[in-house]
């Protein structure tokens, strides 16, 4: 019988703590249990990423006692846990709740500053391969594929995917700019002036119908524009949207294009 102990050690200002994250037992070998499973390294990333949360958070938390005026130690009103979502699980963080400085000028009479440092509650890493793999495939086929591969919440559901994805798109589309009815910029003599482009451009637009979410007659259908850009060089991008619902969509094929390199002087 063979015993592996994995720990990790934290060391903060000096400060030395060590903690056990994992032990692996194993007999004698075979081709099924050479190395880790899946199922073990999910713990043991798992268990790693509390140990490094929790000493993170603390740390910070401590970091951050002082008011920001006068740098008196702020009092404490207790803990409570914040939840995290990040891509090796879902962790409890005890986050403290202090009372504002009298200097400070506000009515609120305690507040979180971890809670306030981490409002979404979800790691980015997170969000982006929900998002990415809910754009790709079913929400219920994103579920199950980070189930797979990564220790994410078991209670991870579609719900949840929808509403991330909702969150990230609201974000993307509060990031474009202004609607124009045309997005010629300049006149002749100046797109002389531009260096010649090299690039050239194939941009694809179809469209569909898609029947509503909720499935019932009343809801009925609604048409989605999707299309590609792809230039000589560098990666094609996608764009879609809803025709009765966006606002932007010069804008949104505009930014695509010009994020690709297209100039005013673009000949092909």
């Amino acid at each position: 019988m063979m015993n592996m102990t994995i720990m990790i050690r934290v060391m903060i200002d000096g400060v030395e703590s060590v903690e056990q994250v994992a032990e692996i037992q194993r007999d004698d070998l075979k081709s099924g249990n050479i190395g880790m499973n899946i199922e073990e390294a999910k713990s043991i990333l798992g268990s790693i990423q509390t140990t490094m949360v929790t000493a993170q958070a603390s740390n910070w938390m401590e970091e951050h006692r002082r008011c920001g005026k006068c740098d008196a130690e702020l009092r404490c009103n207790g803990h409570h846990a914040i939840v995290l979502r990040s891509v090796f699980g879902k962790m409890n963080i005890k986050s403290q709740r202090l009372y504002r400085c009298s200097c400070d000028g506000t009515t609120r009479a305690s507040f979180s500053p971890l809670a306030e440092l981490l409002p979404e509650r979800s790691t980015p890493e997170l969000t982006y391969l929900e998002t990415k793999w809910a754009s790709l495939m079913s929400y219920g086929m994103t579920i199950n594929l980070l189930k797979d591969v990564l220790p994410v919440s078991k209670d991870l559901s579609t719900t949840a995917i929808r509403q991330t994805v909702a969150r990230v798109t609201q974000r993307l589309d509060g990031e474009l700019g202004k609607e124009q009815y045309a997005f010629i910029e300049g006149t002749p003599n100046d797109w002389q002036a531009l260096p010649d482009s090299p690039e050239s451009f194939v941009v694809g637009i179809d469209g569909g119908y898609v029947h509503a979410r909720n499935g019932t007659r009343k809801d009925g259908w609604f048409e989605v524009i999707v299309g590609k850009s792809i230039p000589t060089a560098g990666d094609a991008k996608c764009f879609g949207f809803i025709s009765r619902l966006d606002t932007k969509p010069k804008r949104r094929l505009h930014d695509i294009l010009a994020s690709q390199g297209l100039q005013m002087n673009q000949s092909r």
